[in-house]
């Protein structure tokens, strides 16, 4: 995870270059034709214009999503905020959500922070049983995300309600459990539901 937050940082450096020249070119273009059409340009290029720089706004902050999602270890130090994480992780799978047809509803106040051996990894843990819970879930369906404390500890639910596959916990949901316990928290799974509960708060 430190080397993909490496290579993260000089992708969106690159990006970013011709993002900003974009930027800058489309101001130039509304001003030329602002002068051109004495003061004002005319509604059909003004609304391309717009669309452009729409665009430009969104993959900037689709850049910054994943910057703040791979930051560098070094700058974790003191711990995760567990609602903050899975906000991120939310908007990070934005897309991989709608590709499934489904959608994400967050009830995930700041909360605790939770503490793990590897920041890096605890993020990953979250990013993967998430996208787990929306993989079990059928297309069209709602996956709820809660923020909250089970037994005193902080814990992360991922239910796909009553609409969510019953599927018996597989290989995908060991590996998950066993990645959890590296990283001071435990993977619970019953029927559509998984909950990570974090014992390194």
């Amino acid at each position: 995870m430190a080397c993909a937050a490496r290579l993260m940082d000089g992708l969106a450096h690159e990006l970013r270059n011709p993002l900003n020249a974009l930027a800058l070119n489309v101001e130039v273009l509304h001003e030329k034709l602002s002068r051109a059409s004495g003061g004002e340009v005319p509604p059909g290029p003004a609304k391309n214009l717009q669309a452009l720089r729409d665009q430009v706004a969104r993959l900037d902050g689709l850049l910054g999503q994943f910057s703040r999602f791979l930051a560098p270890p070094a700058a974790l130090q003191g711990g995760l905020v567990l609602g903050t994480l899975v906000r991120d992780v939310a908007a990070v799978l934005g897309h991989a959500t709608r590709r499934a047809q489904g959608t994400l509803e967050l009830e995930a106040p700041d909360g605790d922070r939770v503490q793990a051996p590897d920041p890096s990894l605890l993020r990953f843990l979250v990013l993967r049983t998430v996208l787990r819970g929306v993989d079990r879930t059928p297309p069209g369906g709602k996956v709820r995300l809660s923020v909250g404390r089970d037994g005193g500890r902080p814990a992360l639910w991922v239910d796909g309600g009553d609409g969510g596959r019953e599927l018996a916990p597989g290989a995908l949901e060991e590996g998950l459990a066993a990645l959890a316990r590296t990283q001071l928290a435990e993977l619970h799974v019953a029927g559509p539901r998984l909950r990570l509960v974090f014992t390194g708060a």
